[in-house]
């Protein structure tokens, strides 16, 4: 099989496309947006917030996401970054 010289597509396969959107920390959490699109589905946005705590014995990893797709980006935007942002340590 001839590939031509010019044919750069083996250095960045077809596959699932990811794009950080934003990130911060705040409150002991650090909140991460970003998208991921597989080829031939509509791209997704999730939204996530990941904290640790400890029970004085051992260290956790608490992650908590909400995902929506374009489509429904309008509608739901707003309502699952409230939603992930009132995850708290009790």
């Amino acid at each position: 099989m001839y590939v031509s010289g010019l044919d750069r597509s083996w250095q960045k396969p077809a596959g699932v496309t990811a794009k950080l959107v934003d990130s911060r920390s705040s409150k002991g959490f650090y909140y991460i947006e970003y998208t991921l699109q597989n080829p031939g589905e509509a791209r997704k946005h999730l939204y996530s917030a990941i904290g640790m705590a400890t029970n004085g014995w051992y260290n956790r990893l608490y992650t908590v996401t909400g995902q929506f797709t374009d489509e429904e980006s309008a509608d739901q935007s707003s309502k699952i970054q409230k939603a992930v942002k009132s995850f708290k340590f009790i």
